[in-house]
């Protein structure tokens, strides 16, 4: 008799137990076990809304077999998902009058051919894999394209001197004026994104096509305000929204509302990039507040966007070149990213139910501007608190700003709209890079009267990310000096939280008692939509599941395990990994408790 060794026995015990389920997030579920028996066909989809939900999950066959075709963007007809066993064939459903995308290809069983939902009533297609098998590498049908387009602002009379800083009223004009912008739009099937070189060098929209949702924050009426309080570099503001840069100084810096050159870097069916790049070359400008004073430091700022066929990411590259050659003896840089995820293309706002996604454990809250601070965490000395309750913005009972303490280190941060589940995340891994502040206006913000040139507070929340921890300590730059990062933006779905992130996407794992077992979850968005992927589950390093799956376009990809809760005691580790090909996508674990 061969006596086997613990690792053995675990993999024998839950291998011989396993149930194993892969779930819509917003549709049916199908589960199969190892017992060779059919696999349960999935249900029928749920009927589109206007954000379109997406049909249900497809079956599992007892032998390993991938499931049939995988979940369809709807729009009102019902899209449905018939499962396969082995060698059975699949059809994604197909998206119902006004649905934005069609469904992701389906994957095969063992030797079956799947393809991909169709759109129907003149809506967008979405890029989608066809004819995928179980364990093949990525086929990407999807294209991207650039076209001109502009962008009407409307806003209340701005009123400068021929430096930019203010010498109006204190009280805006109350008749709003409008400005026409010209912008670039890159569009693939899963994203839209609108450039806006000339005012600011912004990102100023990222649509995501499948769930017909903005990701940014775009303000319909600008107004001028905080004019004259020597609080930014032409002493005053307007709000209009996107990802842009600030520097040389930090409050929005001197180029907020400055032309950035543009130019198209490369350009195919595959990919396409595009910079923005403005120099500081403009002298400190008479009349700003005294605290302004960086001057002129002659920094070559370039961003460069990208945008890739079959992914729902969007990829900036920021370099910073000192062009001198003396040292910079003072600067700093933040890329402002203003918010408001799972909104209609067009009426932006966050929801009382916005969740700041942030992976720290105590933050810098200036009480002393805002007393209101120091009842609402835990203090931990002066003015660090421990993070908490100011997670959930309904617990922002007034404006504010707080940084992360000492220096935020996690490689993922963004906002969550609990109440339609979509969510943007900024990966990054922050090396260039160590600071994190947030602004939010406040709860108050969600009821204001937009058409009062008096009221500024605004509907979003703000996260800056920048070279220094905080704002006012200020950085260097050696002669010639060149620094380069690249942050990937992209939504999620249904995650409640975030246990591990990624350019390819980001999981979290959760373990829930049932009876005598214990069920372990994995829910993950990917930037590989409609690609076939492999999901791998493993406990205390030992495989516990693993499946070929298509990463879905809309909903989130949810996969779980049952397993005896003898095996899945406290202290055990459970890890979740999506692979395409050899390549290694997405990962994360937990030690149970």
């Amino acid at each position: 008799m061969i006596a086997l060794g613990r690792e053995e026995r675990l993999r024998r015990r839950l291998l011989g137990r396993r149930t194993l389920c892969l779930l819509s997030l917003v549709g049916s579920v199908a589960c199969s076990t190892n017992d060779g028996g059919d696999a349960t066909p999935g249900g029928a989809g749920v009927s589109g809304t206007t954000a379109g939900t997406t049909g249900g999950g497809a079956g599992v066959s007892g032998s390993g077999g991938a499931s049939g075709a995988m979940m369809g963007a709807t729009g009102g007809g019902a899209g449905t998902s018939g499962a396969s066993g082995n060698g059975g064939a699949g059809t994604g459903a197909a998206a119902g009058a006004g649905a934005t995308t069609g469904g992701g290809a389906g994957s095969a069983g063992m030797g079956g051919a799947t393809t991909g939902g169709a759109t129907a009533g003149g809506a967008t297609t979405g890029g989608a894999t066809t004819g995928g098998v179980a364990g093949a590498g990525a086929v990407v049908t999807d294209t991207v394209t650039r076209t001109a387009s502009t962008f009407t602002f409307r806003h209340f009379p701005i009123e400068t001197n021929a430096e930019g800083v203010w010498n109006g009223p204190m009280s805006p004009a109350a008749t709003p004026t409008s400005t026409t912008y010209d912008t670039v739009v890159l569009e693939n099937g899963y994203l839209r994104v609108t450039i806006l070189p000339s005012y600011g060098g912004r990102v100023l929209s990222i649509v995501h096509k499948p769930s017909n949702r903005e990701l940014l924050y775009q303000n319909p009426l600008g107004t001028p305000y905080l004019m004259q309080q020597d609080i930014f570099y032409y002493d005053y503001l307007v709000i209009m929204g996107g990802i842009f840069p600030s520097f040389p100084e930090p409050e929005h810096g001197k180029y907020w509302n400055q032309p950035y050159a543009f130019e198209v870097v490369t350009e195919s069916a595959e990919a396409i990039t595009v910079r923005m790049s403005r120099q500081d070359d403009l002298d400190l400008a008479a009349g700003v507040p005294a605290r302004y004073d960086v001057g002129r430091t002659d920094v070559l700022v370039q961003v460069d966007v990208t945008l890739r066929a079959g992914s729902s990411a969007l990829d900036l590259q920021t370099t910073l070149t000192n062009t001198r050659n003396t040292p910079v003896p003072s600067f700093e840089y933040w890329t402002v990213t203003t918010l408001a995820p799972g909104s209609p293309p067009g009426q932006t706002a966050i929801p009382i139910q916005s969740r700041i996604l942030a992976g720290m454990d105590q933050v810098h809250l200036l009480e002393s501007s805002w007393a209101w601070f120091g009842e609402a965490e835990e203090r931990i000395s002066g003015e660090i608190f421990a993070w908490n309750n100011l997670s959930r913005f309904e617990n922002w009972v007034d404006q504010g700003t707080a940084f992360a303490n000492p220096q935020y280190s996690a490689n993922w941060s963004g906002l969550s709209n609990d109440a339609s589940q979509t969510a943007i995340l900024r990966v990054s891994e922050n090396v260039e890079t160590p600071g994190l502040k947030l602004w939010t206006f406040g709860r108050g913000s969600i009821n204001i009267d937009i058409n009062d040139p008096d009221e500024w507070l605004r509907p979003t929340i703000e996260m800056w990310h920048g070279v220094t921890p905080e704002f006012w300590a200020r950085d260097t730059m050696a002669a010639a000096e060149v620094r380069t990062w690249t942050d990937h933006y992209f939504p999620t779905f249904g995650l409640p939280e975030i246990t591990g992130a990624s350019d390819h996407g980001a999981l979290y794992l959760s373990a829930t008692p049932a009876g005598a077992d214990r069920v372990l979850t994995v829910a993950a968005t990917l930037t590989v939509p409609g690609q076939m992927v492999k999901a791998i589950l493993r406990l205390d390093g030992n495989v516990i599941a693993e499946e070929d799956l298509v990463a879905a376009p809309v909903d989130g990809t949810m996969v779980e395990t049952t397993v005896p809760s003898s095996e899945a005691s406290p202290g055990a580790v459970f890890e979740a990994e999506f692979l395409q090909g050899g390549t290694s996508l997405l990962s994360g674990q937990i030690t149970l408790n």
